[in-house]
């Protein structure tokens, strides 16, 4: 099974960058299957429907603010995300993973799985790198994603 593993974020950010550190440590583990793709997505709004393109189950690693102390982390429901706005007033920026979800939704393009792990950020301002909760996350992140690639029917997304 074709499987994406996007990392979103950004890691000048502070714990912002939390999917990309996962994708580098499931990287530098060399154990995943020749048909897992690891992609550092960076932050990229509704151009995201592309990324999801030719995939049947994407993971998506991302920080999270979900009201819990900092690193804890959460296999997530997509369908079940808000979109911040739905008719996108303003600008085209403003937009994120459920928007992005939504439009590949109307598109007819989500993937038949969907599966999103977010880590509660402790900061998430203009300094590099994690903080201590969140880095210590990483390795049960990463089995946890493993984990999921080790799942053989996908989810249909609706």
């Amino acid at each position: 099974m074709q499987t994406l593993v996007l990392a979103l974020g950004n890691p000048l950010r502070g714990d912002d960058g939390i999917g990309a550190a996962v994708i580098a440590a499931l990287a530098e583990a060399h154990i995943l299957p020749t048909e897992v793709t690891l992609q550092d997505g960076g932050t990229p709004g509704l151009e995201l429907v592309l990324s999801l393109q030719g995939y049947e189950r994407v993971i998506i690693v991302d920080a999270a603010d979900m009201g819990q102390p900092p690193g804890t982390w959460a296999r997530l429901d997509p369908t079940r995300l808000e979109a911040r706005d739905l008719y996108l007033r303003g600008t085209l920026h403003y937009a994120g993973l459920a928007e992005a979800l939504q439009l590949a939704g109307a598109l007819n393009l989500l993937p038949p799985e969907i599966i999103i792990f977010g880590v509660q950020p402790a900061e998430i301002g203009w300094l590099p790198g994690l903080s201590p909760a969140v880095s210590a996350a990483i390795p049960d992140v990463c089995a946890a994603v493993r984990a999921c690639l080790l799942e053989e029917t996908p989810q249909k997304v609706d």
